[in-house]
């Protein structure tokens, strides 16, 4: 009785609308082929969503920066002005370059953006899937969540890749209910190990070497003190 109830307790805990469980859910293998596509979806990233997403964090986010600000030039009102003007303009820039408008049906792809209106033919699509990147927000690690695109043009191919962070969370998981996928390499697994044991090794290497460093110098310090060490000073030269 204890194990289910704690299973159950397990379960509730996880919220299927985080990104990290939406990612999990979708089709995120690189190297699989789109197969089908069946209904009309429309993915809309826009500020609204964002601050459906994430009002809090934003919110949180702005008071921390103004306090920083306030208490980093509180001698000079006219930087505290200038920083939150440069804060609002990379804000604009970040919502305008991740502001679009996808729809999908089964004859054809339409996506919407910087005032650029983009046509592929379903015939043309190779592969959505999302992706993610381990970026640092403020030293705190998060994900960059992206959805991509692949075409064939000229029978090469294309990629375009979207900024999720201000899509609508329910539209991106009915854009991967509607479109099915079949695996033709299992690559990507072996690329994501690659990767993490390529930062294990580095890190192996940054801690065998500061320990090294760390025995060495305290050999150094315990023979001089022992005066296995001998110093010329300066008059004997």
């Amino acid at each position: 009785m204890k194990k289910n109830i704690n299973q159950n307790n397990m379960k509730k805990k996880i919220n299927p609308n985080n990104w990290k469980e939406i990612y999990k859910k979708c089709n995120h293998n690189m190297y699989s082929q789109l197969t089908n596509v069946q209904g009309k979806t429309e993915v809309k990233s826009n500020i609204k969503n964002l601050l459906n997403n994430y009002k809090m964090v934003i919110i949180i986010s702005l008071v921390i920066l103004l306090a920083i600000f306030i208490y980093a030039f509180k001698n000079n009102p006219i930087a505290i002005l200038y920083s939150i003007g440069f804060i609002f303009l990379i804000l604009l820039f970040m919502i305008y370059s991740s502001t679009y408008n996808l729809k999908l049906d089964e004859n054809k792809l339409t996506l919407k953006m910087n005032f650029q209106t983009t046509t592929i033919d379903t015939n043309d699509l190779a592969n959505i899937y999302l992706s993610r990147d381990k970026t640092n927000f403020f030293w705190i690690p998060v994900y960059a969540y992206l959805l991509n695109i692949i075409y064939i043009v000229n029978e090469k191919p294309e990629i375009i890749s979207l900024p999720i962070v201000m899509a609508d969370k329910k539209s991106i998981k009915k854009l991967f209910s509607n479109i099915e996928t079949e695996k033709i390499k299992d690559e990507e697994e072996e690329i994501e190990n690659k990767k993490k044991n390529n930062k294990i090794v580095i890190l192996t290497i940054i801690i065998v070497s500061i320990i090294v460093l760390f025995v060495v110098s305290l050999i150094l310090g315990i023979m001089y003190k022992n005066g296995n060490i001998q110093l010329n000073s300066l008059n004997d030269i």
